[in-house]
């Protein structure tokens, strides 16, 4: 796993951890330009209360306050070299999946608890899936972990502007990992 911290990333933050998420997020960390990933969908009347996507690479707020161990720890940091605007509907078209039925789910893809689960299963995701990633990145204990690198950051398995569609299937290892109940550190 990579040991290098990256300068360059975004951070997906679940707005359930937060009181008047868009409004905290805003006056916190309000230069990182934090948005709503319904931003422009159906779903855009609810997108207030997350999940978001927020600019943190090295110098902003949000880099500093996840990776210094201060505040958003239940984000997940993604490594990349691509902008929040053009990340915002790569995240949508991963935020409904199938299951290996073809029944179309959403998943809490901004939450670090739920893809902590996943990472401590050993589970994997399909290649395509973190199309534009270098590394997901995640908190476990008091530490930033590397959970994933993608060994194929070109690769996109969901390239069709669908909006929220559902487009990726997700093996029944991954989707059981994910749905494992809290405190994962139980189920290590």
């Amino acid at each position: 796993m990579t040991l290098v911290t990256p300068n360059k990333g975004l951070l997906l933050l679940d707005g359930a951890q937060y009181e008047d998420a868009i409004d905290w997020l805003h006056q916190h960390y309000g230069a990182d330009a934090p948005q709503s990933l319904f931003k422009g969908t159906a779903y855009e009347p609810i997108g207030a209360a997350g999940p978001f996507l927020l600019n943190a690479s090295l110098g902003s707020a949000a880099y500093a306050a996840w990776w210094g161990g201060s505040d958003l720890q239940h984000g997940v940091w993604l490594a990349s070299p691509q902008s929040a605007q053009q990340w915002l509907p790569i995240l949508q078209r991963r935020l409904r999946i199938f299951d290996e039925h073809q029944r179309e789910l959403w998943q809490r893809l901004a939450d670090g608890s739920v893809l902590l689960r996943a990472w401590l299963a050993g589970v994997q995701w399909p290649t395509g899936f973190w199309f534009g990633v270098e590394s997901v990145w995640l908190r476990h204990g008091n530490a930033p972990v590397c959970a994933w690198e993608n060994q194929a950051p070109e690769f996109d398995s969901a390239p069709a502007n669908k909006g929220l569609a559902a487009q990726i299937t997700l093996p029944e290892p991954l989707l059981h990992a994910l749905s494992l109940p809290a405190n994962p550190e139980k189920n290590a």
